[in-house]
Protein backbone atom coordinates (compact mmCIF):
# COMPACT_ATOMS: atom_id res chain seq x y z
CA UNK A 1 0.00 0.00 0.00
CA UNK A 2 1.25 3.39 -0.79
CA UNK A 3 0.67 6.44 1.31
CA UNK A 4 -0.18 9.39 -0.46
CA UNK A 5 -0.57 12.92 1.59
CA UNK A 6 -2.77 16.15 0.59
CA UNK A 7 -2.63 19.62 1.32
CA UNK A 8 -6.16 21.11 1.36
CA UNK A 9 -5.54 23.45 -0.99
CA UNK A 10 -4.28 21.53 -3.73
CA UNK A 11 -6.83 18.22 -4.22
CA UNK A 12 -8.25 18.65 -7.55
CA UNK A 13 -10.69 16.06 -9.70
CA UNK A 14 -11.03 15.42 -12.83
CA UNK A 15 -15.13 14.72 -13.22
CA UNK A 16 -15.88 13.79 -16.78
CA UNK A 17 -19.36 16.54 -17.61
CA UNK A 18 -22.10 15.74 -19.79
CA UNK A 19 -20.66 12.09 -19.31
CA UNK A 20 -24.34 9.82 -20.80
CA UNK A 21 -24.48 11.90 -23.97
CA UNK A 22 -22.80 11.73 -26.82
CA UNK A 23 -21.53 15.15 -27.87
CA UNK A 24 -19.99 16.30 -31.15
CA UNK A 25 -20.18 19.92 -30.95
CA UNK A 26 -20.16 22.54 -27.67
CA UNK A 27 -19.72 25.67 -26.99
CA UNK A 28 -17.52 27.44 -23.79
CA UNK A 29 -17.85 30.52 -22.93
CA UNK A 30 -15.99 32.23 -19.61
CA UNK A 31 -18.21 34.17 -17.27
CA UNK A 32 -15.59 35.12 -14.57
CA UNK A 33 -11.59 34.79 -15.08
CA UNK A 34 -9.64 34.85 -17.87
CA UNK A 35 -8.02 31.45 -19.27
CA UNK A 36 -5.02 30.15 -21.15
CA UNK A 37 -6.00 27.74 -24.02
CA UNK A 38 -3.53 25.01 -24.05
CA UNK A 39 -2.99 21.52 -26.06
CA UNK A 40 -0.23 19.48 -24.41
CA UNK A 41 1.61 22.28 -22.35
CA UNK A 42 1.76 24.24 -25.83
CA UNK A 43 -0.35 27.78 -25.28
CA UNK A 44 -2.64 28.26 -28.07
CA UNK A 45 -3.81 31.73 -26.84
CA UNK A 46 -5.82 33.51 -24.06
CA UNK A 47 -9.93 33.30 -23.68
CA UNK A 48 -11.61 36.34 -21.78
CA UNK A 49 -15.18 36.84 -20.10
CA UNK A 50 -17.91 36.27 -22.77
CA UNK A 51 -15.46 35.18 -25.74
CA UNK A 52 -17.16 32.25 -26.83
CA UNK A 53 -15.33 28.85 -28.19
CA UNK A 54 -16.65 26.60 -30.39
CA UNK A 55 -15.26 22.85 -30.19
CA UNK A 56 -16.45 19.85 -32.46
CA UNK A 57 -15.49 16.48 -33.42
CA UNK A 58 -12.64 16.67 -36.48
CA UNK A 59 -12.25 12.85 -36.69
CA UNK A 60 -9.84 11.80 -33.82
CA UNK A 61 -9.17 15.61 -33.03
CA UNK A 62 -10.85 18.74 -31.74
CA UNK A 63 -11.40 21.49 -34.37
CA UNK A 64 -11.24 24.83 -32.15
CA UNK A 65 -12.68 28.49 -33.43
CA UNK A 66 -12.82 31.30 -30.88
CA UNK A 67 -15.27 34.07 -31.40
CA UNK A 68 -15.69 32.43 -34.96
CA UNK A 69 -12.35 32.05 -35.63
CA UNK A 70 -10.67 28.91 -36.43
CA UNK A 71 -7.85 27.90 -34.71
CA UNK A 72 -7.57 24.43 -35.85
CA UNK A 73 -7.30 21.02 -34.65
CA UNK A 74 -6.12 19.50 -31.32
CA UNK A 75 -5.53 15.99 -30.10
CA UNK A 76 -6.55 17.91 -26.89
CA UNK A 77 -7.02 21.42 -25.27
CA UNK A 78 -7.24 22.58 -21.46
CA UNK A 79 -8.29 25.55 -20.36
CA UNK A 80 -6.47 26.72 -17.28
CA UNK A 81 -8.37 29.60 -15.23
CA UNK A 82 -6.28 32.61 -14.59
CA UNK A 83 -8.38 34.45 -11.72
CA UNK A 84 -9.45 34.39 -8.55
CA UNK A 85 -12.70 33.25 -9.12
CA UNK A 86 -12.86 31.26 -12.89
CA UNK A 87 -16.34 29.72 -14.06
CA UNK A 88 -17.68 29.20 -17.25
CA UNK A 89 -20.39 28.40 -19.09
CA UNK A 90 -20.59 24.83 -21.06
CA UNK A 91 -23.96 24.46 -23.79
CA UNK A 92 -23.87 21.28 -26.12
CA UNK A 93 -25.14 22.09 -29.60
CA UNK A 94 -25.06 18.68 -31.01
CA UNK A 95 -27.21 17.68 -30.03
CA UNK A 96 -28.80 20.40 -28.17
CA UNK A 97 -28.54 20.41 -24.54
CA UNK A 98 -29.40 23.20 -21.66
CA UNK A 99 -26.25 24.71 -21.16
CA UNK A 100 -24.50 24.73 -17.34
CA UNK A 101 -22.13 26.62 -15.30
CA UNK A 102 -18.90 25.04 -13.94
CA UNK A 103 -15.94 25.83 -11.74
CA UNK A 104 -12.07 26.03 -12.55
CA UNK A 105 -10.90 24.15 -15.63
CA UNK A 106 -11.78 22.21 -18.52
CA UNK A 107 -9.97 19.58 -20.51
CA UNK A 108 -11.59 18.28 -23.84
CA UNK A 109 -10.53 15.19 -26.22
CA UNK A 110 -12.10 13.30 -28.62
CA UNK A 111 -13.15 9.58 -27.41
CA UNK A 112 -15.05 7.22 -29.36
CA UNK A 113 -15.81 9.78 -31.83
CA UNK A 114 -17.35 12.44 -29.51
CA UNK A 115 -16.07 14.89 -27.06
CA UNK A 116 -14.87 14.11 -23.33
CA UNK A 117 -15.63 16.73 -21.75
CA UNK A 118 -13.43 16.60 -18.25
CA UNK A 119 -13.94 19.31 -15.61
CA UNK A 120 -10.96 19.92 -13.79
CA UNK A 121 -12.48 21.52 -10.41
CA UNK A 122 -11.40 21.64 -6.83
CA UNK A 123 -12.63 19.11 -4.32
CA UNK A 124 -14.35 21.87 -2.57
CA UNK A 125 -16.35 23.18 -5.35
CA UNK A 126 -17.28 19.85 -6.54
CA UNK A 127 -18.38 18.81 -2.98
CA UNK A 128 -21.21 21.87 -3.27
CA UNK A 129 -21.69 21.28 -6.67
CA UNK A 130 -22.74 17.45 -5.74
CA UNK A 131 -24.76 18.48 -2.54
CA UNK A 132 -26.98 21.00 -4.84
CA UNK A 133 -27.11 18.34 -7.93
CA UNK A 134 -28.15 15.21 -5.25
CA UNK A 135 -30.92 17.56 -3.92
CA UNK A 136 -29.87 20.16 -1.93
CA UNK A 137 -31.67 23.44 -1.84
CA UNK A 138 -34.84 22.59 0.86
CA UNK A 139 -33.48 21.11 3.39
CA UNK A 140 -31.28 22.28 6.97
CA UNK A 141 -27.84 23.47 6.78
CA UNK A 142 -26.71 20.74 9.39
CA UNK A 143 -28.14 18.01 6.95
CA UNK A 144 -26.00 19.52 4.31
CA UNK A 145 -22.95 19.34 6.31
CA UNK A 146 -24.37 15.67 6.11
CA UNK A 147 -24.03 15.69 2.26
CA UNK A 148 -20.75 17.50 2.29
CA UNK A 149 -18.96 15.05 4.45
CA UNK A 150 -20.53 11.81 2.90
CA UNK A 151 -19.91 12.91 -0.94
CA UNK A 152 -16.19 14.48 0.09
CA UNK A 153 -15.20 11.13 1.52
CA UNK A 154 -16.76 8.85 -1.39
CA UNK A 155 -14.75 10.74 -4.10
CA UNK A 156 -11.42 10.63 -2.24
CA UNK A 157 -12.53 6.95 -1.49
CA UNK A 158 -13.18 6.51 -5.30
CA UNK A 159 -10.35 8.23 -6.87
CA UNK A 160 -9.36 5.89 -9.37
CA UNK A 161 -12.52 4.53 -10.05
CA UNK A 162 -12.07 5.71 -14.09
CA UNK A 163 -8.42 6.92 -13.60
CA UNK A 164 -6.94 3.46 -15.51
CA UNK A 165 -9.52 3.06 -18.09
CA UNK A 166 -10.60 6.48 -19.01
CA UNK A 167 -8.14 9.29 -17.57
CA UNK A 168 -10.30 11.24 -15.25
CA UNK A 169 -11.40 10.30 -11.74
CA UNK A 170 -15.12 9.92 -11.59
CA UNK A 171 -18.40 10.55 -13.91
CA UNK A 172 -21.16 13.13 -13.18
CA UNK A 173 -24.06 10.93 -13.32
CA UNK A 174 -25.15 7.86 -11.09
CA UNK A 175 -22.82 5.48 -11.36
CA UNK A 176 -20.59 7.63 -9.39
CA UNK A 177 -22.44 11.20 -7.71
CA UNK A 178 -24.56 13.25 -9.63
CA UNK A 179 -23.21 16.28 -10.57
CA UNK A 180 -24.64 19.32 -12.87
CA UNK A 181 -22.28 21.98 -12.21
CA UNK A 182 -21.27 25.16 -9.84
CA UNK A 183 -23.42 25.27 -6.81
CA UNK A 184 -25.93 28.27 -6.69
CA UNK A 185 -27.63 27.64 -2.96
CA UNK A 186 -26.06 29.69 -0.38
CA UNK A 187 -27.02 27.44 2.03
CA UNK A 188 -25.08 24.52 0.49
CA UNK A 189 -22.02 26.43 0.01
CA UNK A 190 -22.09 27.66 3.75
CA UNK A 191 -22.43 23.88 4.88
CA UNK A 192 -19.61 22.45 2.53
CA UNK A 193 -17.05 25.19 3.78
CA UNK A 194 -18.41 25.00 7.16
CA UNK A 195 -16.79 21.31 7.01
CA UNK A 196 -13.81 22.45 4.61
CA UNK A 197 -11.61 19.15 4.01
CA UNK A 198 -13.59 17.10 6.50
CA UNK A 199 -13.72 13.09 5.65
CA UNK A 200 -14.74 9.99 7.48
CA UNK A 201 -11.83 7.33 7.84
CA UNK A 202 -12.02 3.78 9.39
CA UNK A 203 -9.80 2.75 11.95
CA UNK A 204 -6.98 2.99 9.85
CA UNK A 205 -7.37 6.44 8.93
CA UNK A 206 -8.52 5.11 4.80
CA UNK A 207 -11.16 7.21 3.72
CA UNK A 208 -14.82 4.92 3.90
CA UNK A 209 -17.00 3.96 1.83
CA UNK A 210 -19.60 6.04 2.16
CA UNK A 211 -22.71 4.56 1.63
CA UNK A 212 -25.86 6.11 1.69
CA UNK A 213 -29.53 5.46 0.82
CA UNK A 214 -33.00 7.15 1.03
CA UNK A 215 -34.62 5.32 3.45
CA UNK A 216 -34.10 2.36 6.01
CA UNK A 217 -37.56 1.31 6.87
CA UNK A 218 -36.27 1.30 10.44
CA UNK A 219 -33.09 -0.86 9.90
CA UNK A 220 -29.58 -0.51 8.22
CA UNK A 221 -28.23 -3.43 6.75
CA UNK A 222 -24.91 -4.78 6.66
CA UNK A 223 -22.26 -3.99 3.68
CA UNK A 224 -21.76 -7.74 3.17
CA UNK A 225 -25.35 -8.44 2.92
CA UNK A 226 -25.69 -6.60 0.13
CA UNK A 227 -22.86 -6.06 -1.50
CA UNK A 228 -21.02 -9.47 -0.41
CA UNK A 229 -17.86 -7.21 1.11
CA UNK A 230 -17.76 -6.92 5.03
CA UNK A 231 -16.40 -3.45 6.44
CA UNK A 232 -15.87 -2.73 10.20
CA UNK A 233 -18.23 0.42 9.91
CA UNK A 234 -21.13 -0.59 7.44
CA UNK A 235 -23.38 -2.35 10.11
CA UNK A 236 -26.61 -2.81 10.60
CA UNK A 237 -28.34 -0.17 12.99
CA UNK A 238 -31.70 0.23 14.24
CA UNK A 239 -33.33 3.61 13.12
CA UNK A 240 -36.79 4.70 14.28
CA UNK A 241 -36.53 8.46 12.92
CA UNK A 242 -37.24 7.41 9.12
CA UNK A 243 -40.45 6.03 10.13
CA UNK A 244 -42.60 8.59 9.25
CA UNK A 245 -41.22 10.08 6.34
CA UNK A 246 -42.24 10.01 2.99
CA UNK A 247 -40.24 7.03 1.83
CA UNK A 248 -40.87 4.87 4.97
CA UNK A 249 -43.74 2.23 3.26
CA UNK A 250 -44.98 1.49 0.08
CA UNK A 251 -46.87 -1.41 -1.89
CA UNK A 252 -46.69 -3.57 -4.90
CA UNK A 253 -49.02 -6.02 -5.84
CA UNK A 254 -48.48 -8.49 -8.87
CA UNK A 255 -50.77 -11.18 -10.58
CA UNK A 256 -49.80 -14.57 -8.37
CA UNK A 257 -49.41 -15.98 -11.63
CA UNK A 258 -46.63 -13.71 -12.62
CA UNK A 259 -44.94 -14.57 -8.93
CA UNK A 260 -45.36 -18.76 -9.05
CA UNK A 261 -43.88 -18.41 -12.91
CA UNK A 262 -41.24 -16.29 -11.50
CA UNK A 263 -40.20 -18.28 -8.98
CA UNK A 264 -40.50 -21.65 -11.27
CA UNK A 265 -38.52 -20.03 -14.07
CA UNK A 266 -35.50 -18.73 -12.56
CA UNK A 267 -34.98 -20.77 -9.28
CA UNK A 268 -36.99 -24.13 -9.87
CA UNK A 269 -38.99 -23.57 -7.27
CA UNK A 270 -41.58 -26.36 -6.40
CA UNK A 271 -44.57 -24.81 -7.39
CA UNK A 272 -46.57 -27.98 -7.87
CA UNK A 273 -45.88 -29.30 -4.26
CA UNK A 274 -48.82 -27.65 -2.97
CA UNK A 275 -47.30 -27.25 0.82
CA UNK A 276 -44.26 -25.34 -0.22
CA UNK A 277 -45.49 -23.35 -2.78
CA UNK A 278 -47.70 -22.11 0.18
CA UNK A 279 -44.47 -20.97 1.85
CA UNK A 280 -43.90 -18.90 -0.54
CA UNK A 281 -47.40 -16.76 -0.92
CA UNK A 282 -46.91 -15.67 3.00
CA UNK A 283 -43.61 -14.27 3.75
CA UNK A 284 -42.89 -11.90 6.67
CA UNK A 285 -39.68 -9.74 7.94
CA UNK A 286 -40.15 -7.90 10.92
CA UNK A 287 -36.75 -7.51 10.99
CA UNK A 288 -34.63 -7.33 7.46
CA UNK A 289 -33.38 -10.94 6.19
CA UNK A 290 -30.97 -11.43 3.58
CA UNK A 291 -32.98 -14.14 1.74
CA UNK A 292 -36.29 -15.50 0.81
CA UNK A 293 -35.11 -18.92 0.73
CA UNK A 294 -32.75 -20.60 1.66
CA UNK A 295 -33.81 -24.14 -0.56
CA UNK A 296 -33.70 -23.44 -3.92
CA UNK A 297 -31.49 -19.73 -2.42
CA UNK A 298 -33.08 -16.82 -3.52
CA UNK A 299 -31.55 -13.48 -2.37
CA UNK A 300 -33.82 -10.92 -1.54
CA UNK A 301 -32.23 -8.64 -3.28
CA UNK A 302 -32.54 -10.56 -6.71
CA UNK A 303 -36.07 -9.97 -6.43
CA UNK A 304 -36.15 -6.40 -5.63
CA UNK A 305 -33.88 -6.31 -8.90
CA UNK A 306 -36.03 -8.30 -11.06
CA UNK A 307 -39.30 -6.87 -9.68
CA UNK A 308 -38.02 -3.14 -9.52
CA UNK A 309 -39.01 -2.32 -5.73
CA UNK A 310 -37.60 -0.02 -3.37
CA UNK A 311 -36.13 -2.19 -1.15
CA UNK A 312 -35.49 -5.79 0.17
CA UNK A 313 -37.61 -5.11 3.42
CA UNK A 314 -40.81 -6.24 2.43
CA UNK A 315 -43.19 -8.87 3.73
CA UNK A 316 -46.03 -10.73 1.27
CA UNK A 317 -49.24 -12.50 1.63
CA UNK A 318 -51.28 -13.77 -1.21
CA UNK A 319 -55.06 -12.46 -1.87
CA UNK A 320 -56.92 -14.36 -4.41
CA UNK A 321 -55.18 -13.95 -7.53
CA UNK A 322 -53.18 -10.95 -6.36
CA UNK A 323 -49.52 -11.10 -4.35
CA UNK A 324 -49.17 -8.34 -1.93
CA UNK A 325 -45.94 -6.90 -1.29
CA UNK A 326 -45.99 -4.72 1.95
CA UNK A 327 -42.36 -2.52 2.01
CA UNK A 328 -40.44 -0.70 3.88
CA UNK A 329 -37.80 2.26 3.04
CA UNK A 330 -36.29 3.15 -0.24
CA UNK A 331 -32.97 1.78 -1.37
CA UNK A 332 -30.37 -0.85 -0.34
CA UNK A 333 -30.06 0.04 3.34
CA UNK A 334 -25.92 0.45 3.48
CA UNK A 335 -25.01 2.83 5.90
CA UNK A 336 -26.90 6.25 5.95
CA UNK A 337 -30.39 6.59 5.49
CA UNK A 338 -30.99 10.36 4.36
CA UNK A 339 -34.46 10.62 5.88
CA UNK A 340 -33.67 9.38 8.88
CA UNK A 341 -30.46 12.21 9.17
CA UNK A 342 -33.33 14.72 7.99
CA UNK A 343 -35.53 14.15 11.26
CA UNK A 344 -32.16 14.13 13.56
CA UNK A 345 -31.70 17.31 12.13
CA UNK A 346 -35.06 18.62 12.67
CA UNK A 347 -34.62 17.06 16.15
CA UNK A 348 -31.28 19.37 17.11
CA UNK A 349 -28.67 16.52 16.16
CA UNK A 350 -25.00 17.72 14.85
CA UNK A 351 -23.95 16.13 11.44
CA UNK A 352 -21.10 14.68 13.95
CA UNK A 353 -23.04 13.00 15.99
CA UNK A 354 -25.32 11.79 12.84
CA UNK A 355 -22.36 10.64 10.89
CA UNK A 356 -21.50 8.45 13.84
CA UNK A 357 -24.64 6.50 14.23
CA UNK A 358 -24.77 5.41 11.26
CA UNK A 359 -21.47 4.55 10.60
CA UNK A 360 -19.73 2.29 13.31
CA UNK A 361 -15.89 3.11 14.78
CA UNK A 362 -15.15 6.12 12.01
CA UNK A 363 -14.20 9.39 12.91
CA UNK A 364 -14.33 12.48 11.01
CA UNK A 365 -10.62 14.38 9.97
CA UNK A 366 -9.47 16.52 7.59
CA UNK A 367 -8.27 14.86 4.52
CA UNK A 368 -4.69 15.94 4.65
CA UNK A 369 -4.58 13.55 7.52
CA UNK A 370 -5.30 10.75 5.91
CA UNK A 371 -4.40 7.49 3.97
CA UNK A 372 -5.43 6.95 0.33
CA UNK A 373 -4.14 3.45 -1.12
Amino acid sequence: MTTVSFQVAAIDLDIRIFSTVNITSVTVTPLSGNYHLLSDTVKIGDVYQSIPLELTVEKTKVRVKKNGVDLGTFDNITLTGQGFLNTLTIAPSNPLKKERVYDDGLKVSVSGGFLQIVNHVNIEHYVSGVVESEGGGKYATEFFKVQSVICRTYALHNLHKHLKDSGYNLCDDVHCQVYRGRCKSNAVMMAASQTVGEVIVDSELHPISAAFHSNCGGQTMNSEDIWSVPTTYLKSCTDTFCLKKPNAVWIKKIPKKEWVDYLLAKYQYPVKDTNVLAKALIFLQPVRKINFCETPLIPLKNIRNDFKLKSTFFSLTCVGDTVIMKGRGFGHGVGLCQEGAMRMVELGWSYLKIVQYYYRDVKIINFEDIHLY
